[in-house]
């Protein structure tokens, strides 16, 4: 199946890149081995750019245990959720009690998406726009959800500015290490910024 990296597929059409069972895909989905979001009609959507590097990843060697940018940025932020808690968090307190453990799913598979688009955004220079935009879809998204469960604006931009620090962190910890001075780094920096700056307004933008 012929598809450009920027697209985003159906779980059947995962199912024949991948070359595995429907149910494999989405055992794998629920896991969250493989990054997905779900549409507003509750659809399954997969990015290429997600299944060619996961396609990549699975044909190194055992012993090889270099990871993908989109496998090393989730474990990072997952590392960073269960170092810094958020069950004290009044955003998120009102969050749990008012979104169902289906709904909780949900945010967690956009969350992945949103993070598999800034992945994208470093990674495919070509496609910035294509990733900007999908970002800020997903922000308004996002924004919709809060504000019909009751999250203040500033809530909302308080739960935005904590989840922007970690994936601005994750991102750039490959690209960036230890160097400093780099202009190269200093421009890759700014990008990933005007980026987050972007998903942080979209999202504002829906509670107009």
């Amino acid at each position: 199946m012929k598809i450009a990296s920027r697209d985003w597929l159906t779980i059947r059409e995962a199912s024949r890149l991948l070359g595995v069972h429907i149910g494999t895909v989405r055992e794998w989905a629920d896991a969250g081995v493989l990054p997905s979001y779900r549409t507003a009609g509750g659809h399954r959507r997969f990015s290429a750019f997600g299944l060619e590097d996961f396609l990549n990843h699975q044909s190194q060697s055992p012993s090889d245990n270099h990871s993908s940018p989109r496998e090393h940025a989730l474990r990072v932020v997952r590392a960073e959720l269960e170092t810094h808690p958020l069950k004290h968090s009044p955003w998120f307190q009102h969050l749990g009690t008012k979104l169902s453990a289906e709904q909780r799913q949900q945010q967690r598979e956009i969350g992945q998406h949103l993070l598999a688009c800034v992945v994208a955004f470093v990674e495919e220079p070509e496609a910035r726009d294509h990733f900007l935009d999908e970002g800020r879809r997903i922000a308004r998204e996002y924004g919709r959800t809060f504000q019909a469960n009751g999250l203040s604006a500033g809530n909302a931009a308080r739960a935005t500015i904590y989840f922007r620090q970690i994936i601005l962190k994750t991102v750039l910890s490959d690209k960036l290490g230890s160097r400093t001075g780099d202009e190269e780094d200093a421009r890759l920096f700014e990008r990933v910024s005007a980026f987050l700056d972007e998903i942080l307004l979209a999202l504002l933008d829906a509670y107009q």
